[in-house]
Order: structure tokens, then C-alpha cells, then sequence
């Protein structure tokens, strides 16, 4: 699929390096956890789920002030998190597989790799390396390849998030298999954000779609609210957590909970 700006640069380079070195050794793999269930609880009664982002740095964001993933990922969850997206690409993220390692043994959360993975070897690399979900980008793979990808996640048990910044990218997540459906608010080849996209598009694909996920751009209560209500069982967050000094309290006031008292 034909992109521009950004994304195409960073899956030109994703391309070259899987090119450029042999599969990674069989790894034994942590018992799964169970990605997708742990977004639609909140259908019983729970506001829309949250997946907090840890990262280090981002070609929009810059730098983040946090360079301990690990702590950040605990006071994601201990602030009410459902599952932690972890940051893998090193060049422009500052990531690493050893970061999704890392985080998975110090929460008890659901770990979604977030890359931009070009191959359905990668997705079968990602479960070894204890990954419950991987992020899929549409908008940047063919169609044969997202198909490809996406039952290479069904047969390994982890969950595929296909993410897509357009309703036509995603009926094409549709097309391929995928059950769970991001819509990026962020344009990945202008990194330009418009918060309403994910609000336009999802109403579109709820009765299609086991789980829906607005990303980017959502920094209030309101946001989160406004989400749900256009069809979203949870919000994937990361920016506006990692720009606070306390990520955690950060992500409390996110979802509306205040402080306990000392």
C-alpha cells in the first residue's frame, strides 16, 4: 500500500533490517494472557478500557522524561490500566524486544507490541518474546500481507490489532480477518492528529468488529467519554501520559479517579 512521509520511511527501514538479519532463535514462551477480553469488561458497567503506552521517544513527541519503562508500566497499572503498549523500534522509539520483556514480568496486564512489523515471521517472534497482541498498520501493508499476518497471530494465540487511519483502510482491516480494529487519529505519514477521525469512522464497523480502539490525541475524560460513546471499547494512550512528571496520577485523572487522600 502506497504511503508517504514518515510511515514510509520507517517501513522502508523496517524492510531492510528484517532483510538484513536471520530469524531469531526459538524462545520459550510466558503462558498468554488474554489481550482482547481484558478491553470489553467494561461493557458489564466499566468506562472504556485504557492502553497505557510506554515509550521513549517519538518523531512527533521528541523525547519523553521518563526513561524507566518498567516503572512507568507499574503505575499504569496500579493507576487502572487493562493492558500496557510497549514501544519495540529502536531508531525512532528508543525500544526494544528486551523492553517488552522487561514490562510483561513487572505487570500482570496484557502486553501489546506496537512496531511497525512487516512480516508474519515477526508476529511468530513476537509470541516468543511473550507479546499477547501485536500491531498491525493497514495502512502501511498490502493485502496479502495483512492477511497473512493476521492468521499467522490466530495461529500462534496472539491477538492482531489492526490498526487504520481511514474507513477504507479499515474495511480492509475487516476484510483480512481482523476482529479487533484500531482507528489512529494520528495521520502516520503527516503526523498531523484530528481527534474526530476515530469518532467518524467506528460507528461505522461496531457490529463488525469484536473490539474497537481509538489512538492518539486523547488527553481528557471527555475524550474517553466522547470515545466510548462513538462505539470504542477502549483508548490507547501514550503522549499526553508521558509528557507528566507522574505518568500514573497522570493516567488517574485520565479515567476520572481522584487521588486517595494521605
Amino acid at each position: 500500500m502506497s504511503t508517504t512521509g514518515t510511515l514510509d520511511r520507517i517501513m522502508a527501514r523496517k524492510r531492510q533490517e528484517l532483510e538484513a538479519r536471520p530469524p531469531m532463535a526459538p524462545r520459550p514462551r510466558p503462558t498468554p494472557r488474554d489481550f482482547a477480553q481484558g478491553l470489553v469488561t467494561h461493557r458489564s458497567g466499566r468506562r472504556v478500557s485504557v492502553i497505557a503506552e510506554v515509550k521513549r521517544k517519538s518523531p512527533s513527541g521528541g523525547d519523553f522524561p521518563h526513561a524507566d519503562v518498567v516503572a512507568v508500566a507499574r503505575a499504569y497499572e496500579a493507576a487502572g490500566a487493562s493492558a500496557i503498549s510497549v514501544l519495540t523500534d529502536g531508531p525512532d522509539f528508543g525500544g526494544s524486544l528486551e523492553d517488552l520483556v522487561a514490562v510483561r514480568a513487572a505487570v500482570s496486564l496484557p502486553v501489546l507490541r506496537k512496531d511497525f512489523l512487516v512480516a508474519a515471521r515477526e508476529v511468530e517472534e513476537s509470541a516468543q518474546w511473550g507479546a499477547d497482541a501485536v500491531l498491525l498498520i493497514a495502512d502501511a501493508l498490502e493485502d496479502g500481507e495483512l492477511r497473512e499476518m493476521v492468521a499467522t497471530a490466530k495461529a500462534v494465540g496472539v491477538a492482531a490489532l489492526v490498526e487504520a487511519h481511514t474507513e477504507a483502510h479499515a474495511e480492509r482491516a475487516l476484510a483480512a480477518g481482523a476482529k479487533l480494529v484500531g482507528i489512529n487519529n494520528r495521520n502516520l505519514a503527516t503526523l498531523k492528529t484530528d481527534t474526530g477521525t476515530a469518532l467518524r469512522v467506528m460507528p461505522n464497523l461496531r457490529s463488525r468488529a469484536r473490539v474497537l480502539v481509538a489512538e492518539s490525541g486523547l488527553k481528557s475524560l471527555a475524550d474517553l467519554v466522547a470515545a466510548q460513546e462513538a462505539g470504542a471499547d477502549a483508548v490507547l494512550v501514550g503522549e499526553s501520559l508521558l509528557r507528566e512528571p507522574d505518568p500514573g496520577h497522570a493516567l488517574r485523572r485520565l479515567l476520572g479517579v481522584k487521588d486517595a487522600a494521605p
